[in-house]
C-alpha cells in the first residue's frame, strides 16, 4: 500500500481553537499537524464576535501563518451550508459542509452536533482529545503538560471528557 502523498487539510471549528487558547497552547497546535490546519473565514468570523478572543485569533492566524481560507463558491458546499446552517452554528455548518465536498477533515469538540453527520458523510474528525494525546505521542507536550492544559480549559468553563491523559487513555482503550 503506498502513502497518500498528501494528507487531507484539517478545518479547524471554534471549540477546539477556544480550548487551545484556555489551556495557554494555542501557538503548539500548528506544530502537531504541520502544514494542516486550516480555518475558514466563517469560523474566525465566529471567534472574533468574542472581542476577548479578537487579538489572540489574529495573532494566532498571523503568527503561525494558519491559512485563513474563505467560504467555498461551490454550489453543492453552499446548498449543504444553508441546510445545516438551520441545526447548527455558522462554524460546524461550514466546517462540515465544506469537508464533505472537498474531503477534508474537522477539528471539533462539539460531538453533539458533528459525530453522526460526520459518520453518515464519512468525515474523519479530530476531537481536542485526540489533538492532545498526538501532541503528547510526537513529544510536542509532555503528560504533565497535557494534563495542565486540561485542567486549565476546565477551569475556564469549557468541557472535556476527563481531567487527565492517563483517564483519556483508558477510556479509548489504549491502556488497562
Amino acid at each position: 500500500m503506498s502513502k497518500q502523498l498528501s494528507e487531507p487539510l484539517i478545518l479547524l471549528d471554534a471549540d477546539v481553537v477556544r480550548h487551545f487558547i484556555n489551556g495557554s497552547r494555542i501557538f503548539e497546535l500548528q506544530k502537531i499537524y504541520p502544514k494542516r490546519f486550516v480555518m475558514l473565514e466563517k469560523v474566525k468570523d465566529e471567534l472574533c464576535r468574542s472581542k476577548s478572543l479578537e487579538t489572540i485569533v489574529n495573532n494566532f492566524i498571523s503568527m503561525t501563518s494558519l491559512p485563513l481560507m474563505p467560504f467555498p463558491r461551490d454550489l453543492n458546499i453552499v446548498k449543504e451550508y444553508a441546510i445545516l446552517k438551520k441545526s447548527f452554528g455558522d462554524g460546524e455548518s461550514a466546517c462540515m459542509a465544506v469537508a464533505k465536498f472537498q474531503k477534508q477533515y474537522i477539528a471539533s469538540s462539539n460531538l453533539k452536533d458533528i459525530k453522526a453527520y460526520c459518520e453518515v458523510n464519512s468525515i474523519v474528525y479530530l476531537t481536542t482529545m485526540d489533538i492532545l494525546c498526538d501532541a503528547l505521542e510526537k513529544g510536542i507536550l509532555s503528560e504533565i503538560e497535557c494534563n495542565k492544559f486540561i485542567a486549565d480549559v476546565k477551569a475556564k468553563g469549557s468541557k472535556l471528557p476527563v481531567s487527565t491523559m492517563a483517564e483519556y487513555k483508558k477510556m479509548k482503550g489504549y491502556i488497562k
